[in-house]
C-alpha cells in the first residue's frame, strides 16, 4: 500500500509533467489508492535532496499488464525512465503481455517508446460532459440495480463477448471485485428485468468514472446503452457531480458516436503499445 507522502509526492509529478507538455496522464487513481500491500507494482527515483523526479506504475486488470509513468522534465535524458522500466520489467517475466500507455500528444514518451523494441497497439479517447450538456429522457424498461456475486458469470460473459478478454482472465479480474465498495459501484442493466448489460461507476470528489460499459449483443440495437447510459448520467448529475468522465477505443465508432450524442467531448488521446 502506497504511503500518503509517495501519493503525494506522486501528484505533484503528474502536474508539473501535464503542464510542461498540456498533457493527461492515466495513472488511475483509484487503484494507487488501493494497491495490494504484498505486491510491487510502484517505481520511485527521487533526487538526493528527496524530491521526486522518476516514477513508473504497473497494473494488472486480469489480462495484459500496463505500464505508465513519468519522469520531471529537468531531469530527462538521464536514463531514469529506462532505469526504472529495466527494475519493473524483472518483475514482469510471467506476463503474456505487456501494455505500454503514453498521452498521444507527449513529445518525450514518444521518444522514449521509439528506443524499444515495441509495436502501436490501439488508442483510447478520453472523453467526459458537464452537467449543463443536455441529455435525453429515461426509458422506463431500462432499469439498473446494483450488482452482487451472484452476477459474477453474467459479468464475466460480457467481457469475454463484448471486449474479446479470455474468459480466465474476465475471471481473474472479475473475482476480486469488491461489490460493497463505496466508491465503486457496478450496476446490472436489465431490459424489462432481464439482465441485458453492467456499467461500473467511480466517483470522487467532483467527478465521476464510467469504466466497463457492455450490453450483451443479444439485446444491441434496442436503445440500451442510450437508455443506461443517460440514467447513469442524469442520477451522478442529481448528486452534485459536475463531470462524468470515460473512455472508448478510438476505433470504435459506434460507441464514440452514441457518447458524443449524450454530450460527451473528447479532450485526450491514450496511446497503448505492445513490447514484444
Amino acid at each position: 500500500m502506497l504511503t500518503k507522502k509517495q501519493l503525494d509526492d506522486i501528484h505533484s509529478l503528474q502536474q508539473i509533467c501535464e503542464e510542461a507538455e498540456n498533457i493527461k496522464l492515466k495513472l488511475n487513481w483509484d487503484t494507487l489508492k488501493s494497491r495490494p500491500a504484498d505486491e510491487k507494482n510502484d517505481y520511485f527515483h527521487y533526487d538526493q535532496s528527496g524530491k521526486l523526479i522518476g516514477y513508473l506504475a504497473l497494473y494488472n486488470f486480469g489480462g495484459p499488464v500496463e505500464i505508465c509513468g513519468m519522469v520531471h522534465p529537468d531531469h530527462r535524458r538521464k536514463g531514469i525512465f529506462c532505469s526504472l522500466f529495466n527494475e519493473a520489467a524483472k518483475q514482469l517475466t510471467e506476463a503474456n503481455k505487456l501494455l505500454i500507455n503514453a498521452p498521444a500528444t507527449s513529445e518525450s514518451a514518444k521518444g522514449f517508446i521509439k528506443s524499444l523494441p515495441c509495436t502501436y497497439s490501439f488508442s483510447e479517447y478520453q472523453m467526459k460532459r458537464h452537467k449543463s450538456a443536455s441529455i435525453g429522457a429515461n426509458n422506463p424498461e431500462v432499469t439498473m440495480r446494483k450488482a452482487e456475486s451472484s452476477d459474477l458469470d453474467f459479468i464475466n460473459h460480457l467481457d469475454t463477448v463484448c471486449f474479446n478478454i479470455p474468459k480466465e482472465e474476465a475471471e481473474a479480474f472479475n473475482n476480486n471485485t469488491n461489490f460493497d465498495c463505496e466508491n465503486e459501484k457496478t450496476f446490472i442493466i436489465e431490459y424489462k428485468r432481464v439482465k441485458s448489460g453492467k456499467i461500473r461507476i467511480q466517483t470522487e470528489e467532483d467527478a465521476a468514472w464510467i469504466y466497463g460499459f457492455a450490453v450483451d449483443p443479444l439485446f444491441q440495437r434496442k436503445g440500451i446503452g442510450r437508455s443506461a447510459l443517460t440514467n447513469v448520467v442524469n442520477l451522478q448529475h442529481s448528486r452534485g457531480i459536475n463531470w462524468v468522465h470515460l473512455e472508448v477505443a478510438a476505433e470504435n465508432d459506434h460507441a464514440l458516436s452514441l457518447y458524443k450524442s449524450c454530450g460527451f467531448e473528447p479532450y485526450g488521446t491514450q496511446d497503448y503499445y505492445e513490447f514484444n
